[in-house]
């Protein structure tokens, strides 16, 4: 339990470093915004994604030119923007 409160409570850092006006100093586009204006056709998934689930090799992950750390996919007409390094989902949806 304490395993996975670290792991989400880290995620919930880097989201905040990504996702926030001034973006990640490894990232020159702000990918949730490219993700909402270059949408993907939706992704098969056997459940729902949550913040921290890894995404399975077979789900196609779009990465924007000029982002080294995040990528994205489409699933119920929302973005899911994952951590290339661990294939972790550190935001789900564009709100």
């Amino acid at each position: 339990m304490l395993k996975r409160t670290i792991a989400v409570a880290a995620l919930f850092a880097l989201q905040l470093a990504v996702f926030t006006p001034a973006q990640a100093a490894d990232d020159r586009v702000n990918v949730l915004q490219y993700a909402l204006a270059h949408p993907t056709d939706n992704s098969r998934l056997p459940n729902p994604p949550a913040l921290g689930d890894s995404v399975p090799g077979s789900v196609k992950l779009e990465r924007p030119n000029g982002s080294h750390a995040f990528a994205y996919f489409y699933w119920g007409g929302q973005p899911v923007i994952v951590d290339l390094k661990t294939r972790s989902i550190v935001r789900i949806g564009g709100g």
